[in-house]
């Protein structure tokens, strides 16, 4: 061997000695899994690491803070928060919490800062599933995080916070699961693009969905029962309401849903039944309604002012394809800036004409009245609902074009379904979930 070509050899030799030790230390350690027994101390993680608790009761409250860890819990594993604070508390991006079943929050219960079974900060990207709290305070708090995904939810509270409580997280999907006893079953605000399907929010003290300050939130496929009030979107626009039922809410002011100046929603084909309102209407501008189903209800669709002060625009909603059966009243509109358009709705109380067999009736239906707008605000009135009196009261109303209800026709309403016993009692139910208002709506303007 030459001395050039030994030379260079050494040379060679040399660099790989240099740049070796430099290499290795670049290349990550691989996820580690911690598999955490009750009572070990909180484990040192890396990016990416996998806790796994074993089964048997951690003590916490414990913070996460560490980017794109797996949490997961096993069968039996608990984590209890010791009554103090939020039990487990996320402020890393990526972060994945599997099966934990939460015990031990405390008792703050604030809407915007409640003591949770798990609070998210950051965590941008978060994935929460399958997640047990029962007898909490609050389920979970998001805030301040992006593209979070809750699923599976199995969340049972003591009605005094929040089940789901979210502010300025944008991109939030909640699928599946039950949240039930909570004064809200979900607060969200300022979380663009949200959507919450196929979740039940049963019991809840106060709303079972609750939207505020968001633009295009979707709400599909979930199921709202037995609440104080009811869901409410508010305050945004372009809102998606779609395969949803809005069931059994009575009492004062409780409604299926209300949309409050909210602009240019869409709420196809919903089932609401069995409320003291049905569907409330607030400045609800550029509203499209179709196909929803409104049976049993006190009032099937109240549009109303906007509380005094309001600059807000009067309500304007189109309906059509609707489904009108058992209400009290299924129309009542007391707000005299509102503009409403009615074709192919189906209304048990109509005429059944139907002479060509096209199954559109061949005349006009009124179906709202100055009598609804005034049994509105004041519920006992529903007493009188189906006496003779009112009844030709709202034949005149509807056939005389000077008054205003006439503005008011379908022009084109579809044969409805036979009027059956079961939609007999459904009237009688709707008179008393009307009774059940009690001081009706002129003693609350404020429907915030």
């Amino acid at each position: 061997m030459s001395g050039a070509v030994r030379r260079l050899a050494l040379v060679a030799v040399a660099f790989a000695a240099i740049v070796a030790p430099a290499t290795a230390a670049a290349v990550p350690e691989p996820p580690r899994t911690h598999v955490l027994r009750p009572d070990d101390p909180w484990p040192t993680l890396a990016p990416g690491d996998e806790v796994v608790l074993a089964r048997g009761t951690h003590r916490g409250p414990w913070t996460l803070d560490v980017a794109g860890v797996r949490l997961r819990a096993e069968v039996g594993a608990v984590l209890d928060g010791g009554g103090a604070g939020t039990a487990l508390t996320v402020t890393a991006p990526g972060v994945r919490l599997e099966g934990l079943t939460v015990t031990g929050v405390g008792p703050a219960a604030d809407l915007y800062a409640p003591d949770a079974a798990v609070a998210l900060f950051g965590a941008d990207g978060a994935l929460v599933t399958d997640l047990r709290a029962h007898g909490v305070t609050a389920g979970v708090h998001v805030e301040g995080a992006a593209d979070v995904r809750l699923a599976g939810l199995d969340l049972h509270g003591d009605g005094r916070g929040p089940g789901v409580t979210a502010y300025l997280s944008p991109g939030l999907w909640i699928e599946g699961g039950r949240v039930e006893g909570f004064l809200d079953g979900a607060y969200l605000e300022r979380a663009d693009g949200a959507l919450v399907a196929g979740l039940e929010a049963l019991g809840n003290v106060r709303y079972g969905l609750h939207v505020m300050f968001t633009a295009g939130p979707t709400l599909r496929g979930n199921r709202v029962a037995g609440g104080g009030v009811g869901s409410a979107v508010m305050y945004g626009r372009d809102a998606r309401v779609e395969d949803n039922v809005m069931a059994g809410h009575r009492g004062p002011m409780a409604f299926g849903l209300l949309l409050q100046e909210e602009r240019d929603a869409l709420l196809r084909d919903n089932e609401l039944a069995g409320n003291t309102i049905g569907l409330l209407l607030v400045a609800a501008a550029g509203a499209t309604l179709v196909g929803n189903e409104l049976r049993g209800n006190g009032i099937g669709v109240l549009i109303d002012r906007a509380p005094p002060g309001s600059a807000a625009d009067a309500t304007s909603v189109t309906l059509t394809g609707h489904d009108f059966r058992g209400n009290a009243a299924d129309l009542a509109v007391a707000d005299d800036d509102a503009a409403l358009v009615l074709r192919g709705n189906a209304f048990d109380r109509a005429p059944p004409l139907d002479l060509d067999g096209d199954g559109v009736l061949d005349l006009p239906f009124v179906a709202t009245s100055a009598f609804a707008a005034r049994a509105a605000r004041q519920p006992d009135l529903m007493l009188l609902a189906f006496g003779p009196g009112i009844a030709l009261w709202q034949r005149l109303e509807a056939s005389v074009p000077g008054l205003r209800a006439a503005a008011f026709a379908d022009p084109a309403p579809r044969l409805p379904a036979r009027v059956g016993r079961a939609d007999r009692a459904g009237w009688g139910a709707a008179v008393a979930a009307m009774l059940l208002a009690g001081a009706g709506l002129a003693a609350a303007r404020g429907w915030s």
